[in-house]
């Protein structure tokens, strides 16, 4: 095996399509579910082209509901026997917060589809192991941002954190949603303004990071994806009635092998080089 030389962290924008098939981000095609899934095949190949990968190998875990309970903070590692098994890793279903992937599995993309809730990829550069947690404001509510660090192996001193586009400050109109319910996670977090309730996600998550160890200059954080048009937003659409902003983009890492480097000129892409054991 070719020795692995970099991670490479990237998130796509508008202009790569959507990256989800759900039918309220295909305006006419809400009954056609074999063209929306189309469409969406089709974006991930032309982002894989650019950036070097199979969209075959892209896996993303399932979030928990009714009859899918888990631990939050739940990890699962992909395996040799997922990528044989399954010839589109997107088909298979995991019901995890958090992704791992190891040098067992060189050829894999692990991330998640966002909009306004962060999508945290933490690496190890010494131990070469990276994890992908989706944190939405409830995933920062029940701590799950505390536990990515224990899911990777080596030092925290180690780790370096690649945080995806995501709304800094979330505006919220109306009642106080249920998933508020952590008066220390969300302290000096929450303001009320104007009838508007505006949750800080940014420092909320940045806190937790921290706390669970990892060093603060280790943090990168991408663009406010609600402040920013390259990137679809479903509280901007919200706020400005205007679906054609409502989407998924995809933030997910990959590693980058000896001989097989790339130079990358665009911002959204970003490599990271492993360290010596």
């Amino acid at each position: 095996m070719k020795e692995i030389k970099n991670f490479v962290v990237f998130n796509s924008q508008i202009k790569h399509g959507q990256m989800n098939s759900a039918k309220q981000f295909y305006p006419g095609l809400e009954n056609d579910p074999a063209e929306r899934k189309r469409l969406m095949i089709r974006n991930k190949i032309l982002l894989g082209r650019e950036i070097g990968f199979d969209r075959r190998n892209i896996f993303m875990a399932n979030q928990k509901d009714q009859n899918h309970p888990y631990v939050p903070g739940t990890s699962y590692i992909v395996t040799p026997e997922d990528v044989v098994e399954y010839h589109d890793l997107y088909d298979y279903n995991v019901w995890a917060d958090t992704v791992k992937l190891t040098r067992n599995t060189p050829g894999v993309i692990i991330g998640f589809n966002v909009s306004d809730s962060a999508n945290v990829i933490a690496m190890n550069l010494k131990t070469q192991e990276a994890t992908s947690t989706y944190c939405s404001g409830s995933h920062i509510n029940q701590g799950v941002p505390f536990t990515i660090a224990s899911h990777l192996g080596g030092n925290p001193e180690d780790i370096v954190v690649d945080i995806s586009p995501f709304a800094y400050l979330l505006p919220l109109v109306g009642e106080e949603p249920t998933w508020i319910d952590n008066s220390f996670v969300w302290k000096d977090c929450i303001i009320q303004k104007d009838g508007i309730l505006y949750v800080d996600q940014k420092n909320a998550l940045i806190y937790q990071l921290v706390q669970s160890g990892i060093k603060m200059e280790n943090i990168y954080v991408r663009e406010n994806s609600l402040q920013n048009p390259n990137y679809y937003s479903s509280q901007r659409a919200r706020l400005t009635q205007d679906p054609s902003q409502d989407g998924r983009f995809m933030h997910a890492v990959m590693f980058e092998r000896e001989g097989q480097e790339i130079e990358y000129s665009e911002s959204y892409i970003k490599k990271y080089s492993v360290r010596e054991k």
